[in-house]
Parts: C-alpha cells; structure tokens; sequence
C-alpha cells in the first residue's frame, strides 16, 4: 500500500514471473486461511527471485546491518543447532529449532518485494477477496450460535485459527482506510476493499468469538482500541463514520448476546488469576503462589497445564539465563517438576526463544523488531508508505506479541509466515530509502 507520492522501482518483469511472484505472495500469506508449508515453499522461491535481482538491478544498493545481523545469526544458530548434535549424537534434537533459521531469508525477500513493488494492490485484492470467499464458506454459523466452540477455517486447531482471524480483521480494516483515503470511488481499489472488508470483519469476529480462545480474546480487546486510536485521525469522512458505528454497534450487541456464553468460558480462568494473585499480595512468594495454583482444583485445566509448562520453561531458562540450552533444552525438560504434563509447547512464545537462546537471543530478535519498526517510521515519514499502512504493520506487530503471551503461536505455520512478511517489508523499506537517497544508477549518469 504505497502513499501517492512513492518512488517507482524501475525493475522490469517478464509477464510470467510478474503473475508467478504474484501468486507466491500472496501464498505466503495463506498460513491465514490453511495451515500448511505451503508458505515455505513461497519463501525459497521468493528469495532465489530477490537474490538474483540483488545481484542484478539493486546491486548498487548496501545491504543495511541489519540484514548482516540475520545473516550472522543464523550461521551463528545452525553452528550452535549441528556443534550440539555432533558432539553427542543420542541426545534430542530439539522440536522446532530449525525456526530461527529464518532471518536468513529476511533480507532477500525484502528486495523481492520491492522487485514486486508495482503489483502490492492486486496481491492485496487476491488475498482479502481469497479470505472473504474462505471465511463465508468455512465458518461454523450453526456451531458459533449454539454456543460450541469451533475451529475457524482450515487450521491444526482453535487457537490457529482465532489468530489467523484477527489478522485478517486488522489487514482488512487498514487497506478500506488506506483506499477509502487514496482513491475515488471510480478505483476499482477502494470499490473492492470497501465490498470486502466489512464482512471480513465481522466474519472474522464471529470466528474469535466461537473459537473459545481466551489468550485470542484477550489479543484482540486490547488490539481493538488501539486500532481506533491509529486510524481516528483520518476516519473523518461522514461514510466512514457511519461503517465505524455500524460495525461497533454490531460488536456491541454480539457481546450482549453471547455474554451467558463468554462468561462461562472466561469466567473459571478469570477467578481462577484473581485468586492466584490474592495469594500473591498476601505471601509475597511467586513460586508458592503458582505452585498452589496449580494444586488447586479451581483452576481450570488450559490454565493448569500453562502454568506447569510454564513453570518448567522457567525452571530450564534460569540454569543457563544468557544463551538458553540450544537443543539440549528436552533433555533438561525430562527432569523438571511437571516434566509429565504431556506437551512440551511451551504456550508462551517468549519463553520458547528464552529455553533456546536466552537472553541474548531475545535481544537480538526485539533489536531485529525495532529496526523494522524504525525502517516503517522513515519509509512512512520520507512518503514511500502511506500512513494506514503503518498503521496495519504497527497493529499487527502488537497484537501478535499479545498472542504470544498465551501461546507458541511464532512455532506456527502462520507466525512463521507473519515473520516473513513483517521482516520482507521492513527490508523492502530499508531499500527504497537508500535508494531514494541514491537514486537510480541511471538517474545519477
């Protein structure tokens, strides 16, 4: 979604490999509607585009340090993943380690959107039109009013599929306001986006709401606000006020319809947080606290099973603090307290990374985060992204480190892909700043 004034990228493409890369996009984007590799296979085949017009037609432009750090990090990774392996070959291999691998394809993905700069509108449109046609026909209409929960769309489970919704809902949303801002209703952009989106929100509310996931829930009543907070500023025009009202009229009165059902489903783990945080205040002891709860016959089982799993996270995290345990972290986990939970994910994204890579690791990923948000701030402020834009990558980044609170979701197919995607067009930036700052080798003969 470029702002008007955006500089053009002057990469000519052959029609097939212009319809080709279209379609890997918005594959990578799919993770949303159908869990499965496919998105995998899109990365390598992007990057090997990206690579090769990095070396062709951007080759005069430096790779920023931060695509260096990906790069280093991931040789730094894969050397500590096959050291540990080799220098005991019976020990476990980890489950998953081959996720922080990844930032090895950040910074050429990066350059191949920028090659597929020209065609964001109609990746755009193909994926919100290939949501809204999955979501009419895959939700559980009878299944979400009765009160059960259901799995939304094509995904593993609940979770997955709740998170994929709230995706969709914030994408959807700020692509309307970035049409609804940048074009006449003549554009057959803003006609699309504004047929689309509004039941792709409400769809995609309907579908959180019957997925029963309470770390979802709470994700998006914090991520709901916010996005009002961004978008209030340019939600002037009298249509859009009036589309603002009528869909939180409809959220309103689905919360009051459903409330008997919400307050079921929340309510055990809410009195169940209170008490633990009763005992908390009283005893001042973390460890005691969480140990009772867990004790506790009024803790729910969802609950329960976190908090064993999270105990144990903690357990292993505070034996090597720095740089985590690698792949050795299993082996430890047979000898923690719940070692008999009956899963080892973990169900809190940050301490998947905190048992691996310790602390030098989540450094390295959120000084990798606020690089990309810096790149969004300059790419925003220099005119070469509009302002909905951000607006939906800066959402987005929120309301997934909200998801990863309650659940691994960065070991899923789609936290994968959302990697991806957030690192592609935080390097996509990171280019068309230099070269805004260079210009084209041919614009400076």
């Amino acid at each position: 979604m470029d702002a008007p004034n955006a500089i053009e990228t002057p990469v000519e493409l052959p029609l097939a490999l212009a319809v080709l890369g279209s379609l890997l996009w918005i594959l990578m984007a799919t993770a949303t509607v159908i869990e499965s590799d496919t998105y995998r296979y899109a990365t390598v085949l992007l990057t090997l585009i990206g690579g090769y017009y990095s070396y062709t037609r951007l080759s005069f432009v430096r790779m920023h340090w931060a695509g260096w750090l990906c790069i280093a990090w991931t040789l730094y990774a894969v050397a500590r993943f096959l050291l540990l392996i080799y220098s005991s070959p019976d020990r476990q291999r980890g489950a998953s380690e081959w996720l922080y691998f990844f930032p090895l394809f950040f910074p050429f993905l990066g350059a191949a959107l920028v090659v597929y700069r020209p065609y964001v509108s109609r990746i755009l449109a193909g994926y919100f039109v290939l949501a809204l046609i999955f979501l009419l026909i895959l939700t559980d209409y009878r299944g979400i009013l009765s009160g059960e929960p259901v799995t939304p769309m094509i995904q593993h489970n609940r979770i997955h599929g709740a998170v994929a919704c709230g995706f969709m809902l914030i994408g959807a949303f700020f692509w309307m306001m970035h049409n609804l801002c940048h074009h006449a209703w003549s554009d057959w952009r803003l006609r699309l986006s504004v047929t689309c989106t509004p039941p792709i929100v409400l769809l995609s509310l309907l579908n959180i709401f019957g997925s029963k996931s309470k770390g979802v829930w709470m994700a998006m009543a914090i991520t709901l606000p916010l996005i009002y907070l961004l978008a209030h500023g340019y939600m002037r025009a009298r249509f859009i006020r009036v589309l603002g009202a009528a869909m939180a009229i409809c959220l309103v009165a689905g919360i009051a319809l459903f409330w008997g059902n919400i307050a079921q489903t929340a309510g055990p783990t809410i009195n169940a947080i209170g008490a633990t945080v009763q005992e908390l205040s009283n005893s001042g002891d973390v460890s005691s606290a969480v140990h009772d709860a867990i004790r506790s016959e009024d803790t729910p089982l969802s609950m329960n099973e976190r908090m064993q799993l999270w105990t144990n996270a903690w357990e292993i995290f505070r034996t090597s603090p720095v740089f985590g345990q690698g792949n050795d972290w299993l082996e430890s986990w047979q000898k923690t307290e719940y070692a008999n939970v009956g899963y080892t994910l973990l169900h809190n994204g940050y301490l998947e990374i905190l048992v691996r890579h310790g602390l030098f690791g989540l450094t390295v990923f959120a000084l990798l985060l606020a690089v990309f948000v810096d790149a969004i701030r300059r790419a925003r402020r220099l005119g070469l992204m509009s302002l909905q834009a951000a607006h939906a990558y800066y959402a987005s980044i929120a309301y997934f480190c909200l998801t990863l609170l309650s659940n691994s979701n960065n070991r899923l197919a789609i936290g994968e892909s959302f990697f991806m995607i957030v690192a592609a067009i935080a390097f996509h930036c990171l280019i068309l700043i230099e070269i805004q700052e260079k210009g084209w080798p041919e614009e400076k003969a």
